[in-house]
Formats: structure tokens, sequence, C-alpha cells
């Protein structure tokens, strides 16, 4: 897929939509009214495959929101060691217990 961009007039929807839709698989289409873009057409795989990419990055995101807060906290000296944490783990754990 190109990332160049077809303009269609709307009037095009109706009598020329398959063509339309084809072209849908090559790049997007933006459907203008009155002379100006109003709506932008994609194939349903490039939608999914925006999608799937948006969700990626929002993954990313978080986990780099998680090591920056890491890093705020070992800059600012709240770390423990991995037995304490797992020591106060198993004490929640217990008195949790019946």
């Amino acid at each position: 897929m190109t990332n160049r961009l077809s303009i269609r007039p709307s009037k095009d929807l109706r009598t020329h939509y398959a063509q339309i839709s084809s072209q849908t698989r090559e790049n997007p289409v933006a459907i203008t009214v009155n002379g100006r873009e109003d709506t932008v057409i994609l194939s349903h795989e490039q939608f999914m495959r925006q999608q799937q990419t948006i969700e990626e990055l929002e993954n990313r995101l978080a986990v780099y929101q998680h090591l920056a807060q890491s890093a705020d906290d070992i800059r600012l000296g709240r770390v423990q060691t991995a037995q304490s944490a797992f020591d106060e783990i198993l004490e929640e754990l217990r008195a949790e217990e019946p």
C-alpha cells in the first residue's frame, strides 16, 4: 500500500462504488462534499492493520510508563530487596487465610 490519498466526489459512491472499493485496496480514498474532503475510506484489511498498530503502540506506551515510574522509584530510593517484597506478599496471603 502506498501512502497516496485518492480523492473522489461523493456522487461517485453511488455510481462507482465497486471501483472505489477496489481502489481502497491500494490506498485510502478521500470522499469530497462540495469540493472539500469529508470522509476517508480504507479497506477492511488496512483498517484492521491500523487498529493493531494502535493497540501495539498503546501497549508499548504502558510499558514505557511503568519503566519511567520504576526509574523514578530507584532515583528517589523507593526500593526494597526481592526477599523483602516476597516476605510482604506471603504475609498478606497468610493474613487472608481463614
